[in-house]
């Protein structure tokens, strides 16, 4: 996986652990704490798979070969 995938990855991640931070400390809110709590978790965990793979230390995942 090319690096500008990785890239996407971390913003997406960043994108949706805002979005959960937002909720939080909205005032008019109809959305529980559980899916702030998990928007959060799956936000952060996204952008730690994202700078892991970027660093590299992913490698291992399989991709086809250009021919």
């Amino acid at each position: 996986m090319n690096k500008m995938l990785w890239a996407w990855v971390i913003l997406a991640g960043l994108m949706l652990a805002r979005l959960g931070y937002n909720e939080i400390f909205a005032s008019q809110t109809a959305s529980p704490e559980v899916t702030a709590t998990l928007l959060l978790t799956g936000g952060l965990l996204a952008g730690l798979l994202g700078v892991t793979g970027m660093l590299g230390m992913l490698g291992w995942i399989p991709h086809p070969r250009m021919k």
